[in-house]
């Protein structure tokens, strides 16, 4: 058997590069399209946000409030799931459906 020296610096050298080159750009392509949509779509919120605050339409304090009581539920209700997920996680080690589990 022959005896390979493998330095760290060549395998780093060999891994710094991606081996598809179109994938590492479009990759970047893909970055930089979301980059733009999302702010994008921040700044036509605002923009909207500000249009309906200036026509008086929308009372910006009954707005604050509904939201703050819209998410303070939505984060009630996720907490709810994880506990429960949590609960279910701790029941099924108690159980004796899985064979592979078993100490032999």
């Amino acid at each position: 058997m022959e005896n390979k020296n493998i330095f760290a610096a060549d395998t780093a050298m060999e891994t710094a590069e991606p081996k598809h080159r179109w994938l590492a750009k479009g990759s970047r392509l893909a970055k930089k399209a979301t980059m733009f949509a999302t702010i994008a779509g921040v700044m036509a919120n605002t923009c909207m946000t500000q249009a309906f605050a200036a026509t008086g339409a929308v009372d910006t304090g009954s707005f604050i409030s509904t939201a703050c009581t819209v998410l303070k539920s939505v984060i009630c209700l996720i907490d709810a799931g994880v506990g429960v997920w949590g609960i279910v996680n701790l029941l099924e080690g108690y159980g004796n459906d899985n064979p592979g589990a078993k100490a032999q």
